[in-house]
C-alpha cells in the first residue's frame, strides 16, 4: 500500500545548474538526465510496441521538453543505446487492475507496467514523483511544472499498486459524454476507466467496457413492430395481455433470452471489451406472467436472471469478466447471493455528503451504511457515487475531508471499484457566449475533484498534505493563506447540522447555514491576505481571484436566503376553520402553473392543510395510488417539506387518491400519521390534509418556527410546470416559507 506517495519530502535525485552536455552514443558515459536545454538521453519502446506505450514516450518527451528546454528522441528497443535510457516496459495484454514501478539509476531509467495501460501509468508516477509535474484540472491552465536547469539521475526505486482495481470520475453533461481535455486528464490522475472518445480510449488503454440497458427489446417502433409480429410472447405480459410498450421482455421466455445472449455477446465483441455490466431497460413495467413473478424478490429476480444470461455469454466469449449494477427495484438487497460477478456497483442515493461515513450524528450515513453492508454480504461491493451532484448549481464543494473518509472506509469494505460522475463544463469556454470561469463546475471546484481522485488513487493519502501541495503549487506566495481558506470552507460544509444528499439540490439552504458572517470575514481576510502575497505573479493571481469570486458565489446565496424568506402567522383554531384563514397562491419556477392555492391553519391537535388543483385541461387525469408509501411520482400529487427546527427534512407527498408517502431525512420507516380526505369540487381535486404533531416531535410551543414548503408536481402526462408555495424549491428550505405559531 502506498502512503502519501505523491508528497514524500526527500526525493531520489538532485537538481543543481550546470553546463550543456551532448548527444551519447551505445558505450557513452552515464549523463544527467538534461543539463542546460541538453540531452544525452533517449526514450526506448519495445519494437512493436502497444499504443499506450508509443502514448506513454509521447507524453514523457513533451513534458521533460517543457520542464528542461531540451529535446529527446524516441527508440525501438532493438536500436537502443545501453546508457543514458528511460525504457518503457510491459508484456503485451490487457489487465483489469495496475501495477507498475519506477526504477532509476544512474544511465537508465525504467518504467515498468503489468500492461501497456500500467507502463503510461509509471510514466505520469515519474513526471510527478521524481520530477514535480502536476495536473490538477484539465486543459493547459491545470498543468503545473517546474522550470529545470540540470538533472542528475539518483539511484531509487518505487512500486504502485492502487488499491481499488478500477477507478472512474464519468464524464456527464457534455455531448456523448466526450470532451479530449478532460479525457486525457483522467488518465494523469491514474483514473483506468471513464473515457469514451475512441483515439483517446486506445492511447491511454483504458479498461474497455461493454454496458448499458441493453436487456430490452427494441426501443425504435419499427424494429419493435416487426418482432411484436413475430414473437409476440417475448414481450412483457402487462394488465393480462403481451404488449408492444413491454420492451423490458419476458425474462422467462426462451426465445427472448436467447435474443438478449445473441445481442449483449455482439456488444461485446464490438467493443472488444474485457468487463461487461448490463442493465435492464429503464424505467419500464416488467413482465406480470406467473412464470416471471413467482419469486416474489423483485430483486433477486434480476440478478438471478442476469447470472443466466452471463452464464451463456462466457460459452461464446470464455473469461469475460461481468460487473453488475444495484439500480432501480433491483437496488434493493435480494435474498439471494449474486452470482457470476466480479462486484456490483450500488448506487448510493441516500447517504449524506456533508458528513463522515461512520459520524454518531448522522442518522442518515448510519441507514445508508447499513443498507451498503448488507449488499457486501451478497456480492462483492463497488460504488457508484453521487459526491458532485449535490447541487444543481455550479459551485465550490469544500468536501476533500469527506472523500479522505470515505476512500479508507470503502478501502477496509474491499471495494473493487470507486465510481462518481463528473459533471464537465469546460467546453462552454470555447461558446460564443462563455460564462465566467466561477460559474464552470471544473474550475469552481478544481480542488475537490483532484481530491477525488488521488484519494480513489491511494485511499491512505495524507489529505491535508495534498491541499497545501495544491497550494503551494497553484496560488505561489499566496499558498499559506489560501490552505487556511480551504480549511476553512471545509470545516464549515463538514460541520453543518443538516444533511444534505445527491438529488441536485438548490444551494441556498446549504449558504444561510455554512456561510456566517463571522465565517465570510474570515474567508474574505484569507483572500485578501493571499492576493497581496501573490502580488506580481500574474498566474497565482489569477487562480486566487477566481477562488475568491467562487466564495462571493456562496455568499450571495447566503444573502439571498437571508432577505427572501416568507413568514406565515399560525393562529390556533379549536374548530374547522379553512373558511376563516387565506388562500396561499402556488408559483412555479417558469412555465405555466396549474392553478393550485393552499390554506395552513394550527389546530390543538394537527397542523391542517388544503390544497386546491384545477384540472379543467387535463382530462386524462391520473389520481395515483391510495396506497400508502407506494407512489411512483409519475402521478400528480402534494408534496411538503418540513424543518421543526432540528434540521431535519421531512418529505411527504400525497396522491390525489389519498395515498400518502413520507420519510424523514431519506428513512421512509418514519411515519406522519397524516389523515387525508380527497374530494372533488367544480371541476378541482382537493386534498385536506391533517399532520398530527406527534410525528413532529409534539405541540409546538408559542413562538416555535417550523420551515414549510408545499409544492404541487405535475404529473409526467401534464403540460403544466409545477408550482408550489411560497414557491417550487424542493428540500431548499431557504426558500420555504417560516410558519410562526402564535
Amino acid at each position: 500500500m502506498m502512503n502519501s506517495i505523491f508528497f514524500a519530502a526527500a526525493l531520489v535525485s538532485s537538481v543543481t545548474c550546470s553546463g550543456p552536455s551532448g548527444r551519447a552514443g551505445a558505450d557513452a558515459e552515464v549523463r544527467p538526465l538534461f543539463d542546460g536545454g541538453r540531452s544525452a538521453w533517449v526514450v526506448v519502446v519495445p519494437d512493436g510496441a502497444a499504443r499506450p506505450l508509443r502514448y506513454a514516450a509521447e507524453e514523457l518527451t513533451n513534458t521533460l521538453a517543457k520542464i528542461s528546454g531540451a529535446h529527446f528522441g524516441v527508440v525501438a528497443a532493438s536500436e537502443a543505446p545501453r546508457r543514458n535510457v528511460i525504457r518503457l516496459e510491459a508484456p503485451a495484454k490487457e489487465a483489469l487492475e495496475d501495477e507498475f514501478s519506477v526504477s532509476a539509476a544512474p544511465g537508465e531509467i525504467v518504467l515498468r507496467g503489468n500492461s501497456p495501460r500500467g507502463a503510461l501509468f509509471a510514466a505520469y508516477a515519474f513526471l510527478r514523483d521524481w520530477m514535480g509535474a502536476r495536473w490538477y484540472w484539465p486543459g493547459a491552465d491545470g498543468e503545473f511544472l517546474p522550470k529545470l536547469g540540470r538533472y542528475d539521475v539518483a539511484a531509487g526505486r518505487r512500486e504502485y499498486r492502487p488499491f481499488f482495481k478500477l477507478r472512474e470520475m464519468s464524464i456527464c453533461s457534455v455531448w456523448r459524454h466526450r470532451h479530449p481535455d478532460t479525457e486525457r486528464w483522467l488518465a494523469r490522475v491514474f483514473l483506468n476507466c471513464g473515457v469514451n472518445t475512441p483515439e483517446i480510449k486506445e492511447d491511454v488503454g483504458c479498461v474497455r467496457r461493454a454496458s448499458g440497458h441493453w436487456v430490452t427489446l427494441p426501443l425504435e417502433m419499427k424494429r419493435r413492430e416487426a418482432l411484436f409480429a413475430e414473437h409476440p410472447d417475448w414481450f412483457s405480459l402487462l394488465g393480462g395481455k403481451r404488449d408492444i410498450k413491454g420492451i423490458a421482455g419476458c425474462w422467462s421466455n426462451d426465445g427472448f433470452f436467447s435474443y438478449t445472449v445473441s445481442n449483449l455477446v455482439a456488444d461485446i465483441r464490438d467493443k472488444r471489451a474485457v468487463l461487461a455490466n448490463y442493465f435492464v431497460a429503464d424505467i419500464v413495467p416488467r413482465c406480470e406472467c406467473a412464470d416471471c413473478t413467482r419469486d416474489p424478490d423483485r430483486s433477486a429476480r434480476w440478478w438471478n436472471y442476469y447470472a443466466r444470461l452471463i452464464d451463456a455469454i462466457r460459452k461464446e466469449v470464455p473469461g469475460m469478466h461481468f460487473a453488475g449494477l444495484a439500480y432501480q427495484e433491483y437496488r434493493a438487497i435480494p435474498g439471494v447471493k449474486v452470482k457470476n460477478l466480479d462486484h456490483v456497483e450500488s448506487c448510493q442515493y441516500n447517504r449524506c455528503y456533508y458528513h463522515a461515513l461512520g459520524d454518531p450524528d448522522c442518522a442518515m450515513n448510519a441507514r445508508s451504511m447499513k443498507e451498503f453492508r448488507g449488499w457486501a454480504e451478497q456480492a462483492p461491493l463497488a460504488l457508484y457515487g453521487y459526491e458532485f451532484d449535490v447541487f444543481g448549481h455550479p459551485l465550490y464543494l469544500p468536501m476533500w475531508r469527506v472523500f479522505a473518509d470515505e476512500m479508507r472506509v470503502f478501502r477496509d469494505m474491499d471495494l473493487q471499484r470507486v465510481k462518481t460522475e463528473y459533471n464537465v463544463g469546460l467546453h462552454r469556454l470555447a461558446g460564443r457566449n462563455p460564462p465566467p470561469k466561477s460559474q464552470i463546475t471544473q474550475l469552481a471546484s478544481r480542488l475537490a475533484h483532484y481530491a477525488w481522485a488521488m484519494a480513489a488513487f491511494d485511499p491512505d493519502i495524507d489529505m491535508e498534505a495534498l491541499v497545501g501541495d495544491f497550494c503551494r503549487h497553484v496560488y505561489g506566495g499566496g499558498a499559506t493563506d489560501m490552505q487556511a481558506y480551504h480549511g476553512l470552507m471545509a470545516t464549515a460544509w463538514g460541520g453543518m447540522k443538516t444533511h444534505i444528499t445527491y438529488f441536485g439540490n438548490p444551494p441556498r439552504g446549504a449558504a444561510d447555514r455554512m456561510i456566517t458572517p463571522a465565517l465570510a470575514a474570515s474567508a474574505r481576510a484569507h483572500l485578501s491576505a493571499a492576493a497581496k502575497a501573490a502580488k506580481g505573479d500574474a498566474r497565482a493571481s489569477a487562480e486566487i481571484a477566481l477562488d475568491a469570486e467562487c466564495f462571493e458565489n456562496w455568499a450571495k446565496l447566503a444573502e439571498e436566503a437571508r432577505s427572501g424568506g416568507v413568514m406565515h402567522d399560525l393562529k390556533e383554531f379549536r374548530e374547522d376553520a379553512f373558511n376563516m384563514v387565506p388562500w396561499l397562491k402556488a408559483k412555479a419556477k417558469k412555465g405555466k402553473p396549474q392553478p393550485t392555492r393552499f390554506k395552513v391553519y394550527r389546530g390543538a391537535d394537527a397542523l391542517y392543510v388544503l390544497a386546491e388543483c384545477e384540472e379543467r385541461e387535463n382530462p386524462a387525469f391520473n389520481r395515483g395510488t391510495a396506497k400508502n408509501d407506494a407512489h411512483d411520482w409519475g402521478s400528480d400529487s402534494i408534496e411538503f417539506f418540513i424543518d421543526t427546527g432540528d434540521g431535519a427534512c421531512r418529505q411527504i407527498a400525497v396522491t390525489p387518491a389519498g395515498g400518502v408517502w413520507d420519510a424523514k431525512e431519506g428513512d421512509i420507516k418514519w411515519n406522519c400519521g397524516a389523515r387525508v380526505r380527497p374530494f372533488s369540487e367544480d371541476g378541482k381535486w382537493l386534498l385536506e390534509m391533517s399532520f398530527p404533531y406527534g410525528a413532529f416531535g409534539g405541540k409546538p410551543k408559542t413562538g416555535d418556527r417550523w420551515k414549510f414548503m408545499a409544492i404541487r408536481n405535475a404529473g409526467k402526462d401534464s403540460k403544466f410546470s409545477s408550482c408550489g408555495w411560497p414557491v417550487n424549491a424542493h428540500r431548499d428550505f431557504s426558500s420555504a416559507a417560516t410558519l410562526v405559531f402564535k
